[in-house]
């Protein structure tokens, strides 16, 4: 399980560090033709940005440096002129290009929301520093209009570079929806005076704070809304089914777990016979309740999925 969590917890969750793409973002039907999609009325109707927005100048470049041992802290994000990414894969400038926009979740959850990647897609590492037009420069600067440039640049590049087609589906399956329990949440409301420890800044919102120095390790959320919330936690387990935040909690709150069991492997589990030996959704379910407040009801509900219809390693510079 602790393999689970620090996968999402250092490629999901921290997909552009600094101001980056959230669900505030662009239809992605706009990027010069290239994106087809299959998806519900609502996201028809998302809007797109005013401008075609584009990067003015882009490179990329393979990295075949080899991965050093540990897990350090990635760097990728939004400059103040661009975007930079080094020695990483190119999910992290897709996921950040693409963003759900039906369900209540806030990104594609690599595993199981992402189909028809090719085959070196894993594999690769890429370098990419890509700079913004003067005339960008100045509403770049603007955090709000920054997510909706940069989702729209990198999804640009990606058609100009990779030759990336994709399009959408929605379907209902059996999800969990995260609800409040009897009592009502054991968190709260974050307060923007207090400063926060550093930590990766989401890219729907909020900063996510990982600390295992004390064994059953904890996880804390500064700043996230109750969607980034759940989508987080949906990657973690949860017996396969989606968690799509239910709440009806509107703000950005301040959410720490102490993880206990799901620092658990299954083998450790079953022997220590804890929840994760057999039901990954148990521990989620208790941790949840426990210290959160929160629970989680099964029923039907929307899914996206983002399907690659073609992409081509990059062209070069």
């Amino acid at each position: 399980m602790i393999g689970r969590i620090l996968t999402v917890g250092f490629v999901c969750a921290g997909m552009v560090v600094g101001q980056a793409a959230g669900q505030t973002g662009s239809a992605p039907a706009a990027v010069g033709g290239a994106t087809t999609q299959t998806a519900t009325a609502a996201t028809a109707a998302a809007a797109a940005p005013a401008k075609a927005y584009a990067f003015d100048v882009i490179s990329i470049r393979e990295n075949k440096t080899p991965m050093q041992g540990g897990m350090g802290m990635p760097v990728f994000g939004a400059t103040g002129d661009g975007y930079h990414m080094a020695n990483q894969s190119l999910l992290i400038p897709l996921i950040t290009a693409y963003v759900p926009q039906a369900g209540s979740t806030a990104f594609f959850n690599p595993q199981d929301q992402i189909k028809g990647l090719p085959d070196w897609f894993n594999t690769e590492r890429y370098d990419v520093d890509a700079r913004i037009a003067e005339e960008d420069r100045a509403e770049w600067q603007k955090p709000d209009a920054q997510k909706v440039m940069l989702q729209a640049m990198l999804q640009a590049m990606l058609a100009e570079r990779c030759k990336l087609t994709v399009h959408r589906e929605v379907k209902e399956v059996g999800v969990s929806s995260l609800v409040l329990a009897k009592g009502g949440p054991k968190f709260k409301v974050t307060d923007p005076t207090v400063e926060h420890p550093n930590g990766f800044n989401l890219p729907w919102g909020g900063t996510m704070v990982m600390d295992f120095s004390k064994g059953s390790g904890t996880m804390s959320f500064y700043g996230a809304t109750m969607a980034s919330f759940a989508s987080m936690i949906s990657s973690w387990g949860n017996g396969g089914r989606p968690i799509q935040d239910k709440t009806g909690l509107t703000g950005k709150y301040d959410i720490t777990l102490k993880l206990g069991d799901m620092m658990m492997g299954p083998q450790q589990g079953e022997q220590q016979g804890g929840p994760a030996a057999n039901d990954p959704g148990a521990s989620i379910t208790s941790l949840l309740q426990d210290q959160l407040g929160l629970k989680l009801e099964s029923e039907k509900g929307q899914v996206e999925t983002l399907v690659i219809d073609h992409m081509e390693r990059p062209s070069e510079n």
